[in-house]
C-alpha cells in the first residue's frame, strides 16, 4: 500500500465553513462513531456474545417417572467434538460439502455448494440456540454499510445417520428442509493437508501442502525455537513420514506426523535432536484445508477465490498480512470487534475498491477502519484509517472507485488524499484537494482553495467536492 502523509497545519481554533460541508470536530466524529457502533448492535437484534464452550445448554429432557436410572449429562464440547467432521451431500452444483472443524475460539461450520461457492462460513457467533439435537444458526447473508444485515435461518438437526439442514429467509419457523448430509467416513483416509496453530501461541506453526506428484511440502515453525521449512513427506501406514534441514550442520532430521481428528501430533526422531529441544514431540490443531505455502508452480495446489479467502478470515481461519511489515500478520480476533466502546470494529461489505473486477472486504471502525485484499492464496491489509489526520473513507469518481484520505482536523483546514488503483498493487493515478484559512490569525483574510498544487475558484473547487463527496462511502 501506497500512501501519503498529510501535513496538518495547526491554526487558531477558528471555526470557519468549509466548501465541501465536511468540517467536523474530533468529539463529533467520535459520538457519530459511536452511534453507527450502536446501529450496528440493533440491526443484528443484539445477537448475544456466546462463549463457544458455553453455547445454550442442551435441552437434555426430563427421565420419565418409572424411569430407574438418570439419562447422562452431555456436554455441548462433547456434542461438538462428535459432530467435527466432513460431510457430503447432492446440491444444484453436483456435490456438496458441510463441514465442522476446531479452531482457536471454538468450532467453524462451513457449507460449500461446489468447491468455489459457498452457502455460509461461520462460527459459535451466529448460533442463536443449541435445543435437543437442534442448532439454531442466524446467519448475515450480507451486511450494507451503515450496519444493516439480511439474515438467513438455518437449523442443523443431527442424528447417528448425519445432518438434515433446513433454511428459512424470515424465520426459524419458516425453515423448511434443504438437504441431508452424510458423514465422511475416516477409515483409510488421511487429510493431511491444511494449515495448524500451535497449542500453546495459538498461531499458525504447522502449513502441510500436497504436491502434484502426491508428495507433501511441510513447514514447521517452532516457537522461539527453530523453523523447518522445507520439509519432504509421503504418506505411509504409519502416518506422513518428511525429512527436513535440522540445525547445526545443516543434516537432515526425520519425523512423522500422525492425525487424530483435526489434531496432529509430530515426533521428530534422532538424539541430536532431542538434545538441541529437549523435546521430541509437538502437537497442532488444524484450522484450515488451505495451507499458507505456495511454490509459484502452476499446478502446486488449487488456489482459494478471493471471497473464500476473505470469508476464512472474517471466520477467523486465516490471518492477514500487515500493510507495513509483511513478517506479521493479524487475525480478525485481535481487533476490538462489535463491543461497547467507540473505537470498536465490525464487518462491512465487500466492494471492489481497486478496480480489479474481485470485491475487497471493507472492515468498519475508528477513523474509516481497514480494507483488505485477497490475492495469492492471503490476505493483505490493502488500506487503513491512521486517527483524525488520516480518515479512511472511498468514493466513485470518474467512472471508478478511488481510496480517499481526510484530514479535517483542525478548524480553518481541511485536506484530501485521494488513490485510484488498477489491482492492488497498481497505483494508476493520485489527486490531492484542499481548503485553508490564508491567515489563521485573521479569518477575513479568506480561503484559499487548491487542487493538485494549484490554487483554484470556489466555484471549481466547489464543483469537485460536489461531485466526490456525494458518492463518498463513510466505513467508520
Amino acid at each position: 500500500m501506497r500512501k501519503m502523509k498529510m501535513a496538518m497545519a495547526v491554526g487558531a481554533a477558528v471555526f470557519v465553513l468549509s466548501a465541501c460541508g465536511q468540517t467536523k470536530e474530533p468529539e463529533e466524529t467520535r459520538t457519530n462513531e459511536t452511534a453507527s457502533a450502536e446501529e450496528v448492535r440493533d440491526s443484528a437484534d443484539e445477537v448475544q456474545e456466546i462463549r463457544n464452550d458455553e453455547i445454550t445448554e442442551i435441552d437434555k429432557g426430563k427421565p420419565a417417572e418409572d424411569e430407574a436410572e438418570e439419562k447422562p449429562v452431555i456436554s455441548n464440547d462433547d456434542v461438538w467434538a462428535s459432530l467435527v467432521g466432513e460431510y457430503d451431500y447432492l446440491s444444484d452444483g453436483g456435490n456438496g460439502k458441510l463441514m465442522i472443524h476446531k479452531t482457536p475460539y471454538g468450532y467453524g461450520i462451513s457449507d460449500y455448494e461446489t468447491e468455489v461457492s459457498y452457502r455460509f462460513l461461520t462460527d459459535a457467533s451466529a448460533i442463536e440456540s443449541m435445543e435437543g439435537n437442534k442448532i439454531y444458526i442466524k446467519y448475515p447473508e450480507q451486511v450494507f454499510s451503515d450496519g444493516e444485515a439480511v439474515f438467513g435461518y438455518y437449523i442443523l438437526e443431527y442424528d447417528t445417520d448425519g445432518i438434515d439442514v433446513y433454511y428459512g429467509k424470515t424465520s426459524f419457523e419458516a425453515a423448511g428442509f434443504l438437504y441431508h448430509a452424510t458423514k465422511k467416513t475416516e477409515t483409510g483416509v488421511y487429510e493431511y493437508e491444511g494449515e495448524y496453530l500451535d497449542y500453546g501461541v495459538n498461531a499458525p506453526a504447522l502449513e502441510i501442502k500436497k504436491n502434484s506428484d502426491g508428495t507433501y511440502r511441510i513447514l514447521i515453525d517452532l516457537y522461539r525455537l527453530y523453523l523447518l521449512d522445507d520439509g519432504v513427506g509421503k504418506e505411509t501406514q504409519d502416518g506422513l513420514e518428511f525429512t527436513a534441514t535440522g540445525p547445526g550442520s545443516g543434516g537432515k532430521v526425520k519425523g512423522l506426523i500422525t492425525l487424530d481428528g483435526n489434531v496432529a501430533t509430530i515426533t521428530i526422531f534422532g538424539q541430536e535432536w532431542l538434545d538441541f529441544a529437549g523435546l521430541s514431540e509437538y502437537r497442532f490443531y488444524k484450522t484450515s484445508d488451505v495451507p499458507n505455502v505456495y511454490d509459484g508452480s502452476a499446478d502446486a495446489v488449487k488456489q482459494t477465490t478471493a471471497e473464500e479467502l476473505l470469508d476464512l478470515f472474517i471466520n477467523g481461519s486465516i490471518s492477514a498480512v500487515d500493510s507495513t511489515d509483511s513478517t506479521r500478520t493479524f487475525y480478525i480476533t485481535d481487533l476490538n470487534m462489535d463491543s461497547e466502546e467507540w473505537d470498536s470494529y465490525s464487518v462491512g461489505e465487500k466492494v471492489d475498491l481497486d478496480n480489479d473486477g474481485e470485491n475487497e472486504l471493507v472492515i468498519n471502525g475508528p477513523y474509516g477502519g481497514i480494507y483488505l485484499d485477497a490475492r495469492d492464496n492471503q490476505v493483505y491489509e490493502f488500506a487503513v484509517a491512521e486517527g483524525t489526520a488520516l480518515v479512511l473513507s472511498y468514493t466513485y469518481y470518474n467512472g471508478a472507485v478511488w481510496i480517499m484520505y481526510s484530514n479535517r482536523s483542525s478548524a480553518g483546514f481541511e485536506f484530501y488524499h485521494m488513490e485510484k488503483f488498477e489491482g492492488a498493487d497498481n497505483l494508476a493515478a493520485e489527486m490531492n484537494f484542499g481548503e485553508e484559512l490564508v491567515d489563521f490569525d485573521n479569518a477575513e483574510a479568506g480561503i484559499k482553495y487548491t487542487w493538485n498544487g494549484d490554487e483554484v475558484s470556489y466555484d471549481e473547487y466547489a464543483a469537485l467536492c460536489s461531485k466526490i463527496f456525494a458518492a463518498e462511502v463513510s466505513t467508520n
